[in-house]
């Protein structure tokens, strides 16, 4: 509902903000561009919740962040009117770290759980510029810097990797090894994703464009692995017992775009 609202306002505005501008009739109202972008995206708290049983309850919980990574995009897209633009994108953020140490609070050996988690969404954006807006740009140069606004819909695909318990005492012919339980190698989850983004940007003579600003990405709630391999080798369906979690993160961006 949030995000419905967000977009009836970005239009809204451009449609009121489309009449305000001075561009003459002979100049071209559209400009189809690429994109590259690169940043930071740092998440928030996964808040994974992990049902006893079968899950041994732990001193320490199971809720941890997934640390910090890069992140790396590629886009095409139209911009009307130096009002607003409009683009499909492709991202990825890999790899976030899962690293919770745990002990057992009915005591005995601790031990670490852990997993990767891998996020490429492919969003549709529509930002609102400044550009072409009277008193919301300022002339640089041979270029403009204004301000952008904007917000994104799409589909994540979230890739658990390496879901395992390490750490444990040896056991038979692990030894002098430590030995592990709950292993999976990979699971595949989709999710609905939605952004929320503000930033500055700075169009030089109609050939590029260079943007910075702040992004709230949030891919929802999401399961763990079902199927799973304790240290024995034998195969477990957890069926309602996996993980729940979620991805949220806070992100600093950074895109350079090419008119064509």
């Amino acid at each position: 509902m949030i995000m419905k609202r967000f977009f009836i306002a970005l239009i809204l505005c451009t449609s009121l903000m489309s009449g305000m501008t001075d561009c003459s009739s002979d100049e071209q109202d559209y400009s189809f561009y690429i994109k590259v972008g690169s940043g930071v995206s740092c998440s928030e708290l996964a808040h994974v919740v992990a049902v006893y049983p079968p899950w041994a309850q732990a001193v320490q919980g199971y809720d941890s962040k997934l640390g910090n990574c890069a992140i790396a995009a590629f886009a095409v897209g139209c911009e009307f009117l130096h009002i607003v633009d409009v683009e499909l994108s492709i991202a990825n953020r890999s790899t976030f770290e899962y690293r919770q140490f745990q002990t057992p609070t009915t005591g005995g050996a601790s031990y670490t759980r852990e997993f990767d988690l891998s996020v490429t969404p492919i969003l549709f954006t529509v930002n609102l510029l400044g550009r072409g807006i009277p008193h919301l740009n300022m002339d640089v140069a041979d270029g403009k810097i204004y301000p952008m606004v904007g917000a994104a819909i799409g589909m994540s695909n979230l890739l658990i990797t390496n879901f395992r318990t390490t750490g444990l005492p040896s056991t038979g012919g692990s030894a002098p090894y430590e030995s592990f339980s709950a292993e999976n190698q990979y699971t595949l989850r989709k999710n609905f994703t939605y952004t929320i983004q503000a930033g500055l940007e700075y169009s030089h003579t109609d050939r590029w464009a260079i943007g910075t600003g702040y992004r709230w990405f949030n891919a929802g709630d999401f399961t763990g692995p079902e199927y799973q391999r304790t240290g024995t080798g034998a195969a477990v369906d957890l069926a309602d017992e996996q993980w729940q979690m979620r991805f949220r993160a806070q992100e600093w961006f950074l895109e350079f775009k090419i008119f064509i």
